[in-house]
């Protein structure tokens, strides 16, 4: 750093922890020594491992700091403008004891190891200075890591081939979500051509940022952004600067510009029209994920982008696909990599904010799309609640009630899994039937409906007594031709192959048949043969999906969990047998006598409850919350009972809707945990 310069960066190094107590000598002597670098968006400054030689100041940027150990990496935390690096490389020269890995373009002062050890030998009270700021950092962090999880500031990029009005109530609605749901600071830029139509929907002045307004400014220092971002009532930023703004001279200080974003906000929402100049494309490349949206009126528009974008970065993973509408625009999983997020949108929402109606009304109006966004933001802020529902035949309907209370108490769900009659609740759930239209479906089973549904379907028992297709047709009056893709929620069912014992988890194709195979209870149901494999109930590896509602992307699990210790359980199966089978009294039960009496089926049952208690009691740590009903009034068999068992579910749901909304800021007045941890020393 030349002596010009030194007065222009002290301010700056005065805030650095580190520097902060040493005298303005000695703070110029050190700022003397330091040398400006610049690297790019995916460098890696160093790993672990590598040889101490330097300290890094960050003037600019974000690091992502990771642990590696057997081939994982662990992020430890987010380093931003101010905050240091190789602390302990001045004093000690041990090696590198994490990777650092940038999240954006980013600039450091770095001071070498040989100039420091220069420095030392001409000013040794420089080294007393650092020596007690950085025992009193040791202190701090040996006290333990702040419960709070380090959250990384987030640059999204919205992109679409939307027509004017829905690109920009996407682009408000959706920032209004992230807002409420993680109580967070949101910015939303609105750098489309013309600009001010974000603006002027949420009623705020619409006049753009110029680029005559931003030179002068340092664009190192976040402080400024606050001239020029407006506050919206409810707490969402909003900046407007069109995209010719940052051209000219101030192209290449565009990643400057990004990271004041990201210093100003935990989360930046950067809206962009259909026609991507350079300047764009820029953003986009400094961008951390891209969200590109479309619907049917303007395919072409969005294909055009696609193929547009793919050049910009052709990984796959860094875009995520917005439909609005009822279908998506093809099978998921195409392009390989690819994730869709469908949201339902109501004509009308777009033509009532044109004629001056609030966009958050007028969402309001169209519960499916606002529950649609909502969980987009959750999605995005890694908030998405997920719902293991386990098996259990009758006692599955607990699930019902447990879903009412959630409802009663706006506890979201996002992702489902189930298995067995955890498969068939969850199926119809995720297809957008709500805890009343279940409801009134388990009203309607009684012992006649069990009769003509399950026990009319009795098969030469090779392989179980009833062959199931009655049920399947049951599914199907329910799900129809439906496929995974097409349900508003996403969903997975779990079966077990008899004849190797793995577990086979559904995410794709029809929802019937996947759903039919997860409920074959083993020698009352002969195995569903489907995609080349006999498939029995999912109950056998995998009672309570907590592993499949995990894979699905959701970040917060509950576990529906309807096993208990055998002992536990309603005896139903102590009836003793008398004489020969009668046919004619099967009509008034829920299931055949014999199944009903001690003996081989006593002992087979019992084998598979005490079976699924002990597979789910070992998984039960991965979940968040762990939810158990009092079921023990109850047997799996008696079906005509649903609507008591629902009650039990909604009664065993109140004990854990306070852990519930405790991972949710949602629920918060404040948001308790912070953007970054307390400072890390490496």
């Amino acid at each position: 750093m030349n002596p010009e310069e030194i007065p222009v960066w002290k301010p700056f190094l005065k805030g650095v922890a580190i520097l902060r107590d040493l005298s303005e000598e000695d703070l110029g002597r050190v700022a003397a020594l330091l040398k400006p670098l610049s690297l790019p968006r995916g460098a890696t400054v160093f790993r672990q491992g590598d040889p101490s030689d330097s300290f890094y100041i960050i003037a600019s940027g974000q690091v992502r700091l990771l642990s590696e150990r057997q081939g994982r990496s662990t992020v430890l935390a987010y380093l931003g403008r101010g905050e240091t690096l190789g602390e302990l490389s001045l004093l000690t020269g041990e090696p590198r004891s994490a990777t650092a890995v940038l999240d954006a373009t980013t600039e450091f002062l770095v001071l070498s190891r040989k100039d420091f050890a220069a420095l030392l030998g001409q000013n040794p009270a420089v080294l007393v200075q650092l020596s007690r700021t950085l025992a009193a950092r040791f202190l701090e962090e040996s006290r333990g890591p702040d419960e709070a999880q380090a959250l990384e500031p987030e640059l999204l990029a919205l992109v679409g081939g939307l027509g004017e009005p829905d690109r920009t109530l996407l682009a408000v609605l959706l920032a209004n979500s992230l807002t409420e749901q993680t109580r967070r600071r949101v910015l939303l830029v609105d750098m489309q051509a013309g600009g001010g139509a974000i603006a002027a929907a949420l009623g705020l002045d619409a006049s753009p940022v110029t680029q005559e307004m931003l030179r002068g400014h340092d664009l190192h220092d976040p402080v400024i952004l606050e001239k020029f971002v407006q506050v919206h009532a409810s707490g969402l930023g909003v900046l407007t600067i069109r995209s010719e703004a940052l051209s000219g001279g101030l192209f290449r200080s565009i990643f400057l510009f990004m990271n004041l974003l990201r210093a100003h906000s935990d989360f930046t929402i950067l809206c962009l029209g259909p026609d991507l100049g350079d300047v764009d494309k820029a953003v986009l490349q400094e961008a951390d994920q891209w969200l590109l949206a479309g619907r049917d009126e303007g395919r072409g528009a969005f294909l055009r982008l696609e193929t547009e974008l793919a050049r910009v970065d052709p990984d796959p993973k860094r875009l995520l696909g917005l439909w609005l509408g009822d279908r998506l625009p093809r099978e998921p999983g195409t392009p390989p990599g690819r994730e869709w997020v469908r949201v339902p949108w109501d004509e009308g929402m777009a033509a009532a904010v044109r004629t001056g109606e609030a966009a958050f009304r007028a969402m309001g109006r169209s519960p499916r799309s606002r529950r649609a966004v909502e969980s987009l933001a959750r999605r995005l802020a890694r908030l998405r609640v997920g719902l293991a529902m386990g098996t259990g035949a009758a006692l599955g309907f607990s699930i019902i009630g447990l879903l009412k209370a959630f409802e009663r108490e706006h506890i979201p769900v996002d992702v489902v899994a189930g298995t067995s009659m955890g498969s068939v609740i969850g199926g119809l759930f995720a297809m957008g039937v709500d805890p009343a239209g279940l409801e009134r479906i388990v009203a309607g089973i009684d012992k006649a409906w069990v009769w003509k549904n399950l026990l009319l379907d009795l098969t030469v028992p090779k392989a179980g007594i009833f062959g199931g297709v009655t049920l399947l047709r049951f599914l199907r009056s329910h799900f129809g031709e439906r496929q995974f893709h097409d349900l508003d929620l996403p969903f997975a069912c779990v079966a077990t192959d008899i004849e190797t014992g793995e577990a086979v988890v559904f995410k794709d194709g029809p929802v019937a048949e996947a759903v039919r195979a997860s409920c074959g209870i083993p020698l009352m149901f002969q195995p569903f043969e489907y995609r080349g494999r006999f498939l029995v109930d999912g109950g056998l590896v995998e009672p309570t999906p907590i592993r499949a509602t995990g894979e699905l992307g959701a970040d917060i699990l509950i576990a529906a969990n309807l096993t208990m210790p055998p002992i536990s359980r309603k005896n139903a199966l102590h009836i003793e047998r008398k004489g020969p089978l009668d046919v004619e009294p099967l009509k008034g039960m829920g299931l055949p006598q014999m199944l009903r009496s001690p003996g081989l089926g006593d002992v087979f049952f019992q084998m598979i409850y005490t079976m699924e208690y002990g597979i789910t009691k070992e998984s039960a740590p991965l979940a968040h919350v762990y939810i158990q009903p009092d079921l023990s009034d109850f047997s799996w068999t008696e079906l005509h009972r649903g609507l008591e068992i629902i009650d039990a579910g909604e009664k065993g749901a109140e004990a854990a809707l306070g852990r519930i909304k405790t991972l949710l800021p949602f629920f918060s007045d404040r948001c308790k945990s912070q953007l970054r941890s307390k400072p890390w020393i490496w």
